[in-house]
């Protein structure tokens, strides 16, 4: 699929390829040079996918921020409790 904004030698990708793909770029794990340059070209023109990537990497933030938390004293006997009990 070619449009007006590609960049040469880029093939493009369609949304549900970005999608499938979201997570590996979001985590580092898109290694491969080309298939990166195709992401990344994509996420330059498409919005929605743009937006969605935007989403995730803020969701991720959260919650990495929120795993540093303390669960309260009676949440953790609680699951003490029910672990113990397995």
């Amino acid at each position: 699929m070619k449009s007006g904004n590609d960049k040469p030698g880029i093939e493009e990708i369609d949304c549900m390829e970005a999608i499938n793909g979201l997570y590996a770029y979001l985590d580092g794990e898109m290694k491969d040079p080309e298939t990166l340059a195709k992401f990344e070209h994509h996420l330059e023109h498409c919005q929605s996918c743009y937006s969605r990537t935007q989403l995730e990497t803020a969701l991720g933030q959260l919650i990495n921020k929120s795993a540093k938390d303390t669960a309260p004293e009676k949440l953790q006997t609680r699951l003490k409790k029910l672990i113990q009990g397995l």
